[in-house]
């Protein structure tokens, strides 16, 4: 798995040029956060939906039963994402359970499998919303 997120991450330039986008998709960010336990600078593709504020992704883990890594590195707002070729420095609000369902639907508009998700595991799939700061 760590194979396959190093060349999304390396994709991710060439993903925001046409050809990148009809190969791996046009809502793609990249996230970068800082470790909380080894301090460096990780780097994650997500899929993401356009917001009114700016832009939703899924700590969805591939529906899997545990917190992908890069939500527990959101511990403060000096994170930056990537999204179409500009790199902004973003501030993160996690989504209310009661004011989930609108962000669900369209970032399931954008990744159908996203149902899936929800269904495969039992935890509450975390939403987080970046916007620039």
């Amino acid at each position: 798995m760590k194979l396959v997120t190093f060349l999304h991450v390396k994709s991710i330039k060439f993903n925001h040029s046409k050809v990148g986008q009809i190969i791996i998709g046009s809502n793609i960010l990249l996230l970068e956060t800082r470790g909380v336990v080894s301090n460096k600078i990780r780097k994650t593709p997500l899929t993401y939906a356009k917001t009114e504020n700016g832009f939703v992704v899924a700590a969805s883990y591939g529906g899997r039963d545990t917190i992908p890594q890069w939500f527990n590195n959101l511990q403060d707002n000096l994170n930056y994402i990537t999204v179409e070729s500009t790199r902004l420095k973003v501030k993160h609000e996690i989504i209310p359970l009661e004011n989930r369902a609108p962000y669900w639907e369209e970032l399931i508009k954008v990744y159908k499998t996203f149902e899936q998700y929800k269904e495969k595991t039992q935890r509450e799939i975390p939403l987080v919303e970046f916007t620039k700061v």
